[in-house]
């Protein structure tokens, strides 16, 4: 597996709503510096004023809904890691956990509109690739530039639905020691997609193709890295995930 030294280097957890990123940002919180690690979770006109005084200061560690690009605001080297998640299953859960949360600032407009109004907003449709994209998508035709990021500018890309393996990936190359876990912000009341009608689900599926392609796209890169891992790794690893599976969350992981 790739065991180039990226502790020097500013780590930047891009992190999607709704992917398992939360779980992901108490996970990584243990293993930084408190006092190196910062949340930034602001509109992202905001965003230019803030950095430019984070990157005056020692920082280890940037997590929060970021565009790509934030690397742009350091003079130093940066690594990204994120987390992908099935378009289709991300916008339907973004649904729910909103109508759940009562806090939520957008819950009492969500309250008012069913699934199929809020998967048509523009503002959630193909999320993931805007936010490779450094938060604007002009054509579906611009996933192939998503990709290319993805592939050369971001250490790990993770997927949800393969947390433990892509959690996995991510201590070995930053040297993680404190990865034990509860999952967190889980949506416990909602609609399982065989509960929804094929024809709202075709609806979401189509107003995420950039998405769906990207996701895909995702899924091939894991599995290359999992191909690639020598012998001695696909072996922790498979001992990792068989811990996890059996409920082992309450220990450090070696």
């Amino acid at each position: 597996m790739d065991n180039r030294n990226h502790s020097a280097n500013v780590l930047i957890h891009l992190h999607m709503p709704k992917t398992g990123g939360t779980t992901l940002k108490k996970i990584i919180k243990r293993n930084y510096d408190s006092r190196k690690s910062v949340d930034v979770y602001e509109e992202h006109h905001k965003l230019p004023g803030i950095f430019k005084g984070l990157s005056k200061q020692n920082i280890e560690c940037v997590q929060g809904h970021l565009p790509f690009g934030v690397h742009e605001y350091f003079n130093r080297p940066t690594t990204y890691i994120t987390m992908l998640r099935d378009p289709v299953d991300r916008v339907i859960s973004e649904y729910y956990f909103i109508r759940n949360i009562e806090w939520h600032n957008l819950h009492e407009s969500v309250m008012k509109m069913s699934l199929e109004e809020y998967q048509g907003l523009p503002k959630n449709r193909n999320l993931q690739t805007r936010y490779i994209l450094g938060g604007q998508l002009t054509s579906v035709t611009e996933v192939n530039r998503a990709k290319n990021i993805l592939k050369n500018h971001f250490a790990v890309v993770g997927l949800t639905e393969k947390f433990d393996t892509s959690l996995f990936l991510m201590k070995e190359m930053f040297n993680w020691k404190q990865v034990a876990y509860q999952k967190y912000n889980v949506t416990k009341k909602r609609r399982s997609k065989e509960e929804i009608s094929p024809k709202l689900l075709e609806k979401i599926a189509k107003n995420n193709e950039a998405d769906l392609e990207l996701y895909a796209f995702a899924k091939e890169l894991l599995a290359k890295r999992i191909r690639a891992l020598d012998p001695l790794s696909a072996y922790r690893l498979k001992r990792f995930e068989r811990k996890h599976q059996q409920g082992f969350h309450g220990k450090r992981d070696r």
